[in-house]
């Protein structure tokens, strides 16, 4: 049996580690930066592919996951 392809990766998480790569940040500092951004622009569905990024990427909720 085959495991399914991971279902987190999309084109805001390539970005933003092209991003982290090219100026040294964290990705998860320019994943923020990028929800404020479409927030800002009340672009709903650049918000859910960014959550959906931090989510797949450890980003998100990280206060929950600390044990």
């Amino acid at each position: 049996m085959t495991k399914a392809p991971e279902s987190g990766e999309n084109a805001v998480t390539d970005e933003a580690r092209r991003e982290a790569a090219r100026t040294g940040q964290e990705v998860c500092v320019i994943l923020e930066r990028m929800l404020r951004e479409a927030k800002r622009a009340r672009d709903t569905k650049r918000q859910r592919e960014v959550v959906k990024a931090q989510k797949y990427l450890g980003c998100r909720n990280r206060r929950k996951r600390r044990s």
